[in-house]
């Protein structure tokens, strides 16, 4: 479980990091352009209902997973058809927390390794 906390914060992070740079692209966009203020104001809020919806359809799927792959909803899975999905999703997952424990490990080595020159 504690994998998949971390999987949900480092997914949390790029979309913020990404959302961030896109408001902040409407918003020099728009200064460049010299739009209007309504068009400006509209574009920006648009924008921001856009990355708002993103995020609540992104933690609503995250609860989802969460609860089919807890509680093994196999029936349920089944009737949303997002049984092969959960099953990429849990592979990629699996990968991830591979690479972050060999990335530790080199790390380790590389500290290691400078306190020994």
């Amino acid at each position: 479980m504690e994998e998949k906390i971390k999987l949900w914060d480092r997914i949390h992070r790029g979309m913020e990091a990404g959302f961030d740079s896109a408001m902040s692209a409407v918003h020099n966009m728009t200064a460049k352009a010299g739009e209007g203020i309504e068009l400006t104001l509209l574009r920006r809020e648009k924008t921001r209902l856009e990355t708002q919806t993103t995020r609540q359809l992104a933690e609503l799927g995250n609860v989802v997973f969460e609860k089919i792959s807890e509680q093994r909803l196999d029936d349920t899975a089944e009737q949303l058809e997002i049984k092969d999905l959960l099953f990429d999703i849990a592979q990629d997952e699996a990968r991830m927390v591979d690479i972050d424990r060999r990335l530790r490990k080199e790390l380790e080595k590389k500290q290691k390794d400078e306190k020994a020159d």
